[in-house]
Parts: C-alpha cells; sequence; structure tokens
C-alpha cells in the first residue's frame, strides 16, 4: 500500500507542477491582454488562451483535491459525527462524485467524437483543434472518477481518516512547528 501511496504523490506532485505552468500561463497572458490594451495594439484569442488554461488548471487539479479528501464540507455539522460515521458520510460522496464525474466522461466523450467529426477549432486561436481540449478534460475527468472510486473505497475499508477542522489545525500547527524547529538547528549549525 505504501509503494501505490508513493507513486500517487509523486503523479500528484508532476500535476501539481503542470497546474502551476498553467496559472503562469494565465498571469502572464493576463498581464500581456492588460499591456496591449493600454498601448492599442489588438490581441486576438488571448482572453481565450487564459479561459482554457484555466479550464484544465481546474479540471486537472480536481482530481488531486478529491483523493486528498479537500471537499467541501460543513465543518461545524461534520466534525460531530464519530470518525466512523464521518468516514461513511464522505464514502458515500465520494460514490456520489465519482458517478457525477462518470457522466462527465461520457458527455466530454461526445463532445470530442462531435468536435472531431466536425474538425472543429478553438474560434481565434485556430491553430488549436477543440478535441486536443477535451481530451485533456477527458483525462482529468477519468483520473478524477478513479480518485473519487480510490478514496471511497479506503474510507469504507476504514484505511482513509477524515479528520475534524480541529484535527487539521493542529497537523498545520505541527508541521509549522517542525519546518521552524529544522529551520532553528540549520541555522544553529551554520553559527
Amino acid at each position: 500500500m505504501e509503494k501505490i501511496r508513493h507513486i500517487f504523490d509523486k503523479v500528484e506532485d508532476f500535476v501539481i507542477n503542470i497546474c502551476a505552468v498553467f496559472l503562469v500561463a494565465i498571469i502572464v497572458v493576463i498581464m500581456y491582454q492588460v499591456i496591449a490594451r493600454r498601448l492599442d495594439i489588438a490581441t486576438s484569442g488571448t482572453e481565450e488562451l487564459a479561459r482554457y488554461c484555466y479550464v484544465l488548471f481546474v479540471f486537472l487539479l480536481w482530481p488531486i483535491a478529491a483523493k486528498r479528501g479537500q471537499d467541501l464540507r460543513i465543518t461545524v455539522i461534520f466534525d460531530l459525527f464519530s470518525v466512523r460515521v464521518r468516514e461513511i458520510i464522505m464514502g458515500v460522496f465520494q460514490i456520489f462524485m465519482a458517478g457525477f464525474s462518470g457522466v462527465c466522461v461520457y458527455s466530454i466523450y461526445l463532445n470530442i467524437q462531435n468536435a472531431v467529426k466536425n474538425n472543429t477549432v478553438l474560434p481565434s486561436n485556430t491553430w488549436v483543434p477543440l478535441s486536443a481540449v477535451f481530451i485533456l478534460i477527458l483525462v482529468a475527468l477519468v483520473l478524477t472518477l478513479l480518485a473519487n472510486l480510490l478514496r471511497a473505497a479506503l474510507l469504507f475499508m476504514g484505511q482513509e481518516h477524515v479528520r475534524t477542522q480541529q484535527e487539521e489545525n493542529e497537523a498545520e500547527m505541527m508541521a509549522e512547528s517542525a519546518k521552524i524547529a529544522e529551520e532553528l538547528k540549520k541555522g544553529g549549525a551554520e553559527v
């Protein structure tokens, strides 16, 4: 099980790095657009390029959020339940999310077929086939579906723990304390 988690962690790091590139691209494109407008330079397709980078950013990070259990929940109510009840509720939620992802996979598959059949390109960036963007979203949705099912299985088997907000806060404080202690230790060694 540890090897599988290690592999998932490496894949997550890779996807997070790709998403960081998309985020930087969004910032650069928007800054270019603002400067170009200020200088009265016509820009074609930059807004659409930023929009598609954002869509890919969101869809690629969605599976990671699902796997890590960083779903939205009302912690005031959710934290009142026992550990096992929280695990079951989140497991059922993950199954519903997998079902939603499955519907999205089917929908995007139909969109890919339609884009390929009609040879559709992005409206203002005619060098990018729309099916390429749809294929990336399809891969992300399939990964989301698999991440939801994996997390549901781990929750139902009791191998995944749903932490309360207080436990999350304590874990963050301990991690930050360990980081500060490590920095102090390095600083003391350099003196």
